[in-house]
């Protein structure tokens, strides 16, 4: 299915935002009707060629896509090469919480607003940082309706934090408000297999719903062709899972 992109600035906390948007070209001939709204969160190398493809692989299977510029408090249009982790991680580090909220809950209104989206049903998806982010949304933002989370980093300190470090897992797991689908590599070095174990557990033993994959041999960012840590079997085989997913959700 051919698709069609738009970039919109939205406010958030007194700036604009870039948002870049992606839909079906049936939806500007007036087909299709209403479809559903779709959130795509950046990972820590801010939008870049990979996310907006992605992107738009989501709106050829049918939904309304918001990719926000979560890393325009640095100014616009920032994206970072994959071989400078360490200046990804300074843009990050200018975010609060809150400000990540915001940013979602801007991307959220805007869908709400557009005529061809089915405002009722809207989900979010994010990898690496955006993983985390679709995670805190998944509490903190309201008009969503189910979030898929991959390998979010962050939700549990690193194994190198310190013991005052913050445990997101611990302020939001009573507020996740929409079922989850999550998805990890058992060679990720920042996110353990028994991290993981720990916040499925927990959020099931609170009744959340929550779906979990850990994927043997894959690594972090495996879902990524374009780089070096891509596991091709990973990345197939979450794919159809993320769309059964949100198919179940936002478009039964």
């Amino acid at each position: 299915m051919a698709t069609v992109s738009e970039t919109v600035d939205v406010k958030v906390g007194g700036g604009d935002m870039q948002l870049f948007t992606y839909r079906s070209d049936a939806d500007g001939q007036g087909g299709g009707g209403k479809r559903p709204g779709l959130v795509v969160i950046q990972e820590v190398f801010g939008v870049n060629d990979h996310l907006k493809d992605v992107a738009g692989r989501f709106a050829a299977e049918g939904y309304v896509v918001a990719v926000p510029e979560l890393f325009h408090r640095s100014g616009r249009g920032v994206v970072v090469p994959y071989d400078q982790l360490q200046v990804g991680f300074e843009h990050r580090a200018k975010m609060t919480l809150e400000d990540m909220a915001a940013d979602v809950s801007a991307a959220v209104d805007y869908l709400k607003g557009d005529p061809g989206v089915d405002g009722a049903h809207i989900g979010i998806v994010g990898f690496c940082f955006g993983g985390m982010v679709s995670y805190l949304a998944a509490a903190r933002v309201s008009g969503l309706s189910a979030a898929a989370v991959f390998y979010g980093g962050g939700i549990l300190p690193r194994l190198d934090a310190g013991p005052d470090a913050p445990r997101l897992l611990d302020a939001t797991a009573d507020a996740i408000a929409v079922p989850i689908i999550s998805f990890w590599g058992d060679e990720d070095r920042g996110i353990p297999v028994a991290q993981v174990e720990e916040i499925v557990s927990t959020l099931r033993a609170k009744g959340k719903d929550i779906e979990s994959t850990i994927y043997p041999g894959a690594g972090h960012g495996f879902f990524s062709d374009d780089r070096d840590v891509y596991n091709e079997a990973a990345a197939k085989d979450s794919w159809p899972k993320t769309l059964a997913f949100f198919a179940k959700h936002l478009k039964g």
